[in-house]
């Protein structure tokens, strides 16, 4: 049997669209976290590097997490990755949270390079991955059902 000829599945349908959102969104990131630690440490110094280096971690991490996610819970129920995909913001919210509390006042990093590297990483990766979403033709098939 081709490729063709197999049916199209909801496991084989959220694999693909994360395979798609993970090479709209990796260069583009990548690229946004090297110029937020560049210009941190521009600005910055020292303090700029290490405060851009922890907010695009952050930032990287979290869409990895998204997609990784994505990829683990595609064979779930439709019901259950949603279920997943929440706890998965909440835990993302949780790990912001606690860089927040234990970072702050540290003399070794720059807060505001932190936030401005992690929200430029996060929009930019974010509007990338939705317009994959949006481009991507794996959602355009209808999948099979189990007895058909």
């Amino acid at each position: 049997m081709s490729d063709a000829d197999k049916a199209v599945t909801h496991e084989l349908t959220v694999q693909r669209l994360a395979g798609e959102m993970f090479r709209e969104a990796a260069w583009a990131a990548l690229g946004t976290f090297v110029l937020g630690v560049v210009v941190s440490t521009v600005i910055w110094g020292t303090a700029g590097l290490f405060g851009s280096l922890i907010g695009g971690a952050i930032a990287i991490g979290s869409s990895l997490a998204t997609l990784l996610l994505m990829r683990k819970t595609a064979a779930l129920d439709p019901m259950f990755v949603m279920v997943a995909a929440l706890g998965g913001f909440m835990g993302k919210l949780i790990v912001l949270l606690l860089a927040v509390i234990l970072l702050r006042n540290q003399q070794w990093l720059e807060p505001k390079a932190l936030g401005i590297t992690l929200v430029a990483t996060v929009l930019v990766t974010s509007f990338l991955e939705a317009r994959a979403s949006k481009r991507s033709r794996s959602q355009m098939v209808v999948p099979a059902s189990e007895g058909a």
